[in-house]
């Protein structure tokens, strides 16, 4: 078993989110927070000196945002994996659905407003596990392809499923 930390990037607009998200991966001996970086013009400068394991992107920044800076990753670096860090990035979300469609590997809805800390809590579990998983061993991974929606049944075999008829 590899001692060698998991590198990881973090890209946040705000200096409060950059600190407690550092602060929370950093606590956990297998990370190490190899820098941030306040928008994704300024993270894509500083990926190839870094050489993160993985990303934590926002979506909502300046000059360059999340899925602009996602989709240049993914033009020089197919298999970084990225998870997406917003508040934007919920279940069914535009947001979330285009940032899994440009190649993001995962999500993580950040906590809005004045959460609850058990919400805050479970939000760092949901990232440290994702960062764990994703970020342990890069070279295994491989970004997943953006599917089609799954074909429709025939109405007529729907029907006959939901009505207990003999097939």
């Amino acid at each position: 078993m590899s001692t060698r930390k998991i590198r990881v990037l973090l890209v946040d607009d705000s200096v409060v989110v950059r600190r407690l998200v550092t602060q929370m991966l950093s606590a956990d001996p297998a990370i190490e927070v190899v820098g941030a970086a306040s928008n994704g013009k300024i993270a894509l400068a500083r990926i190839p000196l870094l050489k993160p394991d993985i990303v934590i992107l926002d979506v909502e920044m300046p000059e360059m945002n999340g899925l602009e800076t996602l989709a240049a990753i993914r033009k020089t670096d197919k298999r970084l994996p990225v998870i997406m860090f917003s508040t934007l990035t919920v279940r069914g979300a535009s947001a979330t659905l285009d940032a899994l469609a440009l190649g993001a590997t995962d999500y993580v809805t950040k906590p809005s407003g004045a959460s609850e800390s058990s919400s805050l809590l479970h939000t760092n579990q949901e990232l440290l596990s994702k960062v764990k998983i994703f970020g342990g061993d890069c070279a295994a991974f491989t970004p997943p392809q953006p599917s089609l929606p799954p074909r429709r049944r025939k109405r007529g075999l729907a029907r006959r499923y939901s009505t207990g008829l003999p097939r």
